[in-house]
């Protein structure tokens, strides 16, 4: 592949030379073009009267040579397929430009939206050949799959004298591709310390709706919410545009100006047009049950297996919502001088956006099929093993990480927070007995969990079928612990696991009166135990191998009359 690319007739061979030997130069790669390489291309463009280039790979070794004329440069069209959504193609752009105008043109502007550049680097030459200003232009995340009706999707980044060329490109080159990723998947985040009222809708007593309204306050803290207030309202009937009627959507707005709030947080899910209502009407921040724990999900997926899979849900979730704001966006315009509707430009824009929505849809269910078929292959590996899986299920920070960690020395993430796991993570340990197991930690499980996260999590729960026994952990610290296991138990009904043997814990005992729960335990089949205490971890790891001694031997009964 030739090296310089481009018009080179009519140059001298001294010329010549001096462009071909800028494809041996390398760039400084802490900056976003090196000096001595820009100032050497100003020259040399002034000298030869035409405008040149360079293409640059993030180690800053010039790829390619571009010869163009007063107006610009060419680009090869062998670069490649595009680069996929939220990603960059690992080369920018580095050119002259001899025009002196500081606006981009047409054709830059194409070639960063087709080639998807780390950058685009235009060289501001004066007619000596000094270089006077370094133009960088990006893409700008926030307009990635926004309609934008001027077509806004580049981001000029302040003009820079040579000598202002700072150091730290590697860094905000990482920290855009980031934010770049996170738009792409539809992933957003709640500003921390935003204040919140808790808006709670209650058919029987206030007594009974309150372990409901604390988890929702336990929602609202693990996405970085402060809770300032708490209202609960007694409606038989739902309205319809509010959810809770326009007086107390008054009530509301003066509770949240009283207290500083800036968002509402509502115990039940809200249709795209209430949502809309009471942000309209209040002017803050709307969130429902389900937005709020896709807000953690988010916040707390660290691999890209877990985006994929939130960003999923956020998209079912905000597909069947998506409704216009205001005149410009709605379907029919103001009245005609026959007093007609006119069609107004908000229709193409809503169908352009459910468009891209379900095309996103299509395309992470298409990944995340992929990520399926890495998970049962290595669900098979595990099988191969021959060493049998027992995976740790409950309730949302019920402790199931504490006890991996306590289990198998492991150092897993183990926070006071929901949500705080959401991958399955699988350790070795061995049983009092000698025999090795793999011990797996699981998301755990909400009741009410939004239908579009249970789906997008389904291939990750659904290996709790396939584990040889379940430890099911029930955190006694909390008022409505029974609730909460009947909770995962419905769950586990549901994956099509409530076969699978099972042992219970009731955990954190060291939280709660143990004598005076013990007449109540003493008809369920568990223990009673506490991660911090050492003899309770001996003692699982004897219940653990209690409990595969007890499923194997079924399973060798069933083996021998499928033999018969």
């Amino acid at each position: 592949m030739p090296q310089v690319f481009g018009n080179t007739q009519g140059l001298k061979p001294s010329e010549l030379k001096a462009i071909e030997r800028l494809a041996q130069r390398r760039s400084d790669q802490r900056r976003i073009v090196g000096l001595d390489l820009a100032r050497e291309l100003a020259g040399l463009a002034e000298e030869c009267g035409r405008n040149l280039g360079v293409l640059l790979d993030r180690g800053g070794r010039v790829q390619r040579v571009l010869v163009g004329d007063r107006h610009g440069v060419p680009l090869p069209g062998d670069l490649g397929p595009t680069p996929g959504p939220g990603r960059l193609r690992g080369l920018r752009l580095v050119r002259t430009d001899l025009g002196g105008g500081l606006s981009l043109t047409e054709e830059d502007r194409q070639a960063m939206l087709r080639h998807s550049f780390d950058a685009l680097v235009r060289l501001l030459v004066d007619e000596f050949g000094d270089l006077l200003w370094v133009l960088p232009t990006v893409l700008d995340p926030a307009a990635i799959g926004r309609v934008d009706p001027e077509g806004r999707v580049l981001m000029d980044l302040p003009p820079m004298r040579p000598s202002q060329v700072g150091r730290e490109y590697p860094a905000e080159l990482e920290a855009l591709e980031e934010e770049l990723r996170r738009h792409a998947l539809d992933l957003h985040e709640a500003a921390e310390g935003e204040r919140c009222v808790l808006v709670g809708i209650r058919e029987g007593s206030e007594e009974a709706e309150r372990p409901r309204m604390e988890e929702l306050g336990q929602l609202a803290r693990s996405a970085f919410f402060d809770v300032v207030e708490i209202v609960m309202q007694h409606r038989e009937r739902m309205d319809p545009r509010t959810l809770i009627g326009s007086g107390k959507v008054r009530d509301l707005s003066k509770t949240a100006m009283r207290v500083g709030a800036t968002a509402l947080l509502f115990d039940r899910e809200l249709t795209g047009v209430q949502a809309r209502n009471l942000e309209d009407r209040t002017g803050l921040e709307v969130l429902d049950r389900t937005e709020l724990v896709l807000r953690i999900f988010e916040r707390r997926a660290r691999t890209r297996a877990a985006r994929i899979r939130v960003a999923l849900a956020r998209l079912r979730y905000q597909l069947p919502r998506l409704v216009g704001k205001g005149e410009g966006l709605s379907r029919i315009g103001r009245s005609g001088a026959a007093g007609m509707g006119t069609r107004g430009k908000g229709e193409p824009q809503l169908e352009l956006r459910r468009r891209q929505m379900r095309e996103r849809i299509h395309r992470l269910e298409a990944l995340l099929a992929k990520v399926r078929k890495q998970m049962e292959n290595r669900r098979r590996h595990r099988k191969r093993s021959g060493l049998p899986v027992v995976a740790l299920v409950g309730y949302t920070n019920a402790g199931k990480s504490s006890w991996l960690n306590a289990l198998t020395e492991a150092e897993v993430l183990a926070e006071d927070l929901l949500f705080a796991t959401l991958e399955t993570t699988v350790r070795r340990t061995r049983l009092p007995g000698g025999r090795r197991i793999l011990l797996s930690d699981t998301v755990g499980f909400l009741r009410d969990l939004p239908p579009g996260l249970m789906d997008a999590f389904r291939s990750t729960l659904e290996e709790l079928a396939q584990a040889d026994l379940l430890v099911h952990i029930v955190d006694l610290a909390e008022k409505d612990w029974e609730e909460r296991e009947e909770a995962v138990l419905e769950t586990l009904e549901a994956l099509g696991a409530e076969k699978v043997p099972r042992i219970t814990l009731f955990n954190k005992a060291d939280l709660v009166d143990e004598a005076g729960l013990a007449p109540l335990l003493r008809d369920r089949e568990g223990q009673l135990v506490s991660v911090k205490r050492r003899e309770d971890r001996y003692l699982v790891r004897g219940l653990i191998e209690e409990g595969l001694k007890k499923a194997k031997e079924p399973q060798e009964a069933q083996d021998v009359q499928e033999e018969e």
